[in-house]
């Protein structure tokens, strides 16, 4: 029996923030629902030759808690209807200005347990030249939603590199969560600029932004957080489920518009607009035996245990430790890595640099 996640993509904001380049738009009730009805027809109908079990889901977005209530059950009715239903992990992000008590209980009876809130920044200086539309009063507010509704593992996204954004701001961001005992995991991205944003013009400081994870993940490592993932800190436990199937190559389905799969090692890709979407168009993609590798060696790399040799050679039908003698030699030299036990992985201390140690496997 194929255990695999299921992603669902939500592609609702009520607003754009400046920087984001994801496929999202606002939507009234009516396109919305359309939307999810839509999405449940795509999940009824998924063709798939033999059975297959859910063990993760994520809701993403867009902003899932955006959606109308009642959306997100109408949605989990249908997984149940199509596959074995059985998650050890159900995701929804979330933004504080969408997040309601009234969703927090929908989403509890839909078996939801772990929400992602988006804050990004706890000034509301920087929230608002970002384009948020929240204040760091709402997040406290929607922190104290998830609690009351007796959610216990809620993980908040951060940001890096935001214009005018120093040190300090990073680590009183991280020192309001570190007083909030049920966000037990952390997400850290820096500011990418994007294409077809408001901010595409800007320029973001490359060394300041890595003088702020440096002192981010020393702050993180002394409350308890470990790095398991170049941009993911948890609490022992707490580790999103789901996106290490992303990082480690599992199966997984994506539903909804823009949304990926890897299924049998083949790659399919929806959409981004709305009316090729509700065609049922769908980009297929058979992965290379050497796209498959790159992608296992490069994800592989990107988290803190590193890539397992015995399981590149179980897969690929090649040993490892031969085929990059010399990009290993080359990294053990210059003391980047460690190589023991058929673990290959980045020194923790050389993770901030890991796109540059990553090349040397494919120059």
């Amino acid at each position: 029996m194929k255990k695999v996640g299921i992603y669902i993509h939500i592609p609702f904001c009520r607003s754009k923030c400046n920087y984001c380049a994801f496929n999202s738009f606002f939507a009234d009730i009516d396109a919305q629902k359309r939307y999810v009805e839509y999405l449940v027809k795509e999940i009824l109908s998924f063709d798939y030759k033999g059975e297959i079990t859910v063990d993760t889901v994520y809701f993403g977005g867009g902003t899932p808690s955006f959606l109308y209530e009642g959306g997100i059950i109408d949605i989990v009715n249908a997984l149940k209807n199509r596959f074995k239903y059985l998650p050890r992990e159900v995701s929804i992000e979330c933004n504080p200005e969408s997040l309601t008590q009234k969703k927090l209980e929908e989403y509890r009876s839909a078996g939801i347990n772990r929400i992602s809130v988006g804050l990004q920044s706890a000034s509301d200086r920087l929230l608002k030249k970002a384009g948020r539309i929240h204040t760091l009063d709402d997040f406290l507010r929607s922190i104290r939603y998830c609690s009351e509704a007796g959610f216990d593992n809620v993980n908040c996204d951060i940001m890096l590199g935001l214009p005018r954004q120093s040190v300090d701001d990073v680590l009183d961001t991280l020192n309001i969560l570190f007083g909030l005992p049920i966000i037990k995991h952390i997400s850290m991205y820096g500011l990418k600029v994007e294409k077809n944003t408001p901010w595409q013009d800007i320029k973001v400081d490359e060394d300041l932004s890595a003088d702020m994870y440096d002192a981010a993940f020393d702050a993180l490592l002394k409350n308890g957080f470990y790095r398991y993932e170049i941009s993911n800190f948890s609490k022992p436990g707490f580790e999103c489920a789901h996106n290490i199937k992303y990082w480690t190559r599992q199966d997984y389905i994506g539903f909804g518009l823009s949304a990926h799969s890897l299924l049998d090692n083949v790659r399919f890709a929806n959409p981004d607009s709305l009316k090729d979407y509700y065609e049922g168009k769908k980009e297929r993609l058979e992965l290379t035996p050497a796209q498959a590798e790159e992608e296992f060696i490069m994800l592989g790399l990107r988290m803190e245990k590193g890539i397992d040799i015995n399981e590149y050679n179980k897969q690929f039908n090649v040993n490892f430790t031969q085929k990059y003698a010399k990009p290993i030699e080359k990294l053990n030299r210059l003391g980047v890595i460690d190589l023991a036990d058929n673990i290959l992985k980045i020194k923790p201390k050389y993770m901030g640099v890991m796109n540059s140690i990553i090349v040397e496997f494919f120059s």
